[in-house]
């Protein structure tokens, strides 16, 4: 099955090179470098260096920080190179709402896309606040993140519950308690049931590290450079009861250079997802409070 991508709005200019005809790519949406490139370039290139947890606050393009709230950096975030992305709907204006979305995330490891959500919203891209984040894993990266950004948090250790669904009736109450309208999955390990589903039906996203419909579940980067293809990326959907089967909100592709290894590849595709998901929960947003206003 193959995979064409129309990349819009990338400007195109006919040039020679080596004897052979060949067009320069002028920008692409997410391109880190607007300067003029070879497409043979973007793919060889590799300017490897270490890459704190950013939003591009502003026009794209430019990376921002908050001044006094600096991402810390770990392992899995170091060595990320250059390259060109697209991401899709390309990110533009960001909606602004009557109040703030009121967000709760799941996160169960590192924290790096509970953060990027912070980091948009704290520049004043991402018109929402994040009212509770959980915890399934005591100690974990986004816990400790959560107490340097100053955000509640919760543990919910699921060795200590019967079932999911037990787990699940806990979660539906933390967040209704907590006033959350809608719920993002940063990485939450775990499978979520009908439960937490039904309780936000339409706002409940997730961000996979895959093209989906390819390489649906657990290793999908793995999957995907077992496969032979020459492009992947990362999504963001909304929740149902199939795994990573809901509907797409948007999308980042990455393409896989010959030299890729499982750590190379997903710490470029990491870096998009700090891009993409801050993004998709802005345009679900814009969803989510429309459907509410008709709905009256």
């Amino acid at each position: 099955m193959g995979l064409v991508i129309t990349v819009f709005p990338a400007q195109l200019q006919t040039g020679w090179m080596h004897g052979g005809k060949i067009n320069r790519l002028m920008r692409v949406e997410g391109a880190h470098d607007s300067t003029s490139k070879d497409l043979e370039s973007f793919a060889a290139e590799s300017d490897l260096k270490q890459i704190e947890i950013g939003h591009q606050c502003g026009q794209d393009g430019q990376m921002g920080h908050v001044i006094g709230m600096p991402a810390q950096s770990d392992p899995s975030q170091m060595d990320s190179e250059c390259y060109p992305a697209l991401i899709v709907p390309a990110i533009g204006t960001w909606p602004r709402f009557d109040s703030p979305l009121r967000l709760g995330v799941m996160a169960s490891g590192t924290g790096t896309n509970f953060e990027a959500l912070h980091n948009a919203i704290a520049c004043g891209d991402l018109d929402a606040q994040i009212n509770v984040l959980v915890v399934n894993k005591a100690g974990c990266g986004a816990h400790d993140r959560a107490e340097r950004l100053g955000i509640h948090c919760e543990l919910r250790d699921h060795r200590l519950f019967a079932s999911r669904e037990e787990m699940d009736h806990d979660l539906v109450r933390t967040f209704q308690n907590e006033g959350v309208e809608a719920v993002v999955m940063a990485g939450w390990m775990r499978i979520v049931t009908p439960v937490l589903i039904d309780a936000f039906p339409g706002r409940l996203l997730n961000i996979h590290p895959s093209l989906l419909p390819s390489f649906k579940g657990m290793d999908a980067i793995g999957q995907c450079l077992s496969s032979g293809v020459t492009v992947t990326g990362c999504t963001v959907h909304e929740v149902l009861n199939d795994v990573d089967a809901g509907p797409i909100v948007a999308q980042a592709a990455v393409p896989i250079l010959s030299d890729d290894t499982r750590e190379r590849l997903s710490r470029r595709i990491q870096v998009q997802e700090h891009r993409l998901l801050p993004w998709a929960t802005a345009l679900a947003g814009q969803r989510w409070r429309t459907a509410a206003a008709t709905q009256g």
